[in-house]
């Protein structure tokens, strides 16, 4: 759905409306139906999972460690090409950015930011907001709450961006990118720690935004660059279903998981 259509179709309707009540309570009726209609455009761009920074929060809280091993590089962003390649990797830096900021590392933030950045530019992706991301962002490191929320608004503008442009496959690309990366980091934690019980928990607790996302990415199936990333995450969906309520994962589950993510991972970041 086109939001600009959208929103010229509302004024339209309310201009129409307006103009054809004769009385008081007519055009408030209409005025109610303009501000149902400008909700519902609303509802239809809001960010579909919650945001990286959910993930590597819980990781914090699970007393994990930062590693800088399992991000991937800023340098690697020349090498990226495509518009697959640019969507993806953008959702991957965004996680990258998460995971920095959550644990304080001012540095390696500031390098994912300019990655991320760079990625934005060349996928025209022109908000008022990612235009001064830069600046506000360098301006609040000494700042996580605030750094914190300047980057989630990041990650919503980008999706609406995308989508009010039509290009809803392409925010798809960006948001798996970023859950791809949220599960990698976690299962690669997991692997470091040995097996720690709380970093498990982590990984199951991701499963909701598994399912809403390859729900989704299921719509555009046909699609061939949905389709570099649609069946691992139909794999890892089959993984939580066989936790049922339980969230109990074997060590045989969690490879067989770890290791279908790590191999999604490797051709996306190249």
């Amino acid at each position: 759905m086109n939001r600009k259509v959208n929103i010229a179709l509302l004024v339209a309707l309310s201009v129409v409306l307006t103009y054809c009540s004769s009385s008081k309570k007519d055009a408030e009726k209409a005025a109610e139906k303009k501000q149902e209609l400008e909700e519902f455009v609303e509802e239809q761009f809001e960010y579909p999972i919650p945001t990286s920074f959910e993930v590597t929060k819980m990781l914090q809280d699970a007393s994990a460690s930062y590693d800088d091993a399992v991000t991937n590089s800023p340098a690697n962003v020349d090498k990226y090409e495509t518009e697959w390649q640019k969507a993806l990797n953008l959702g991957v830096y965004g996680a990258d950015l998460s995971f920095a900021s959550t644990f304080d590392k001012k540095e390696e933030s500031v390098a994912f930011l300019e990655a991320s950045k760079k990625l934005i530019d060349e996928l025209n992706i022109t908000t008022a907001f990612n235009k001064s991301l830069a600046s506000r962002i360098e301006s609040n490191l000494e700042n996580k709450d605030s750094l914190i929320l300047i980057i989630t608004e990041s990650f919503y503008q980008t999706y609406n961006y995308l989508n009010q442009s039509g290009d809803e496959k392409t925010s798809l690309l960006v948001v798996s990118g970023s859950v791809i990366e949220g599960l990698y980091i976690t299962s690669e934690l997991i692997k470091a720690s040995n097996y720690n019980a709380d970093l498990m928990q982590v990984l199951a607790a991701q499963k909701d935004q598994v399912q809403k996302l390859t729900a989704l990415m299921e719509k555009h199936a046909d699609d061939a660059n949905v389709n570099r990333v649609l069946p691992t995450l139909r794999f890892v969906g089959l993984f939580y279903d066989q936790l049922g309520d339980s969230n109990e994962i074997s060590q045989g589950q969690f490879e067989d998981v770890a290791s279908s993510i790590a191999e999604m991972r490797a051709e996306i970041v190249g």
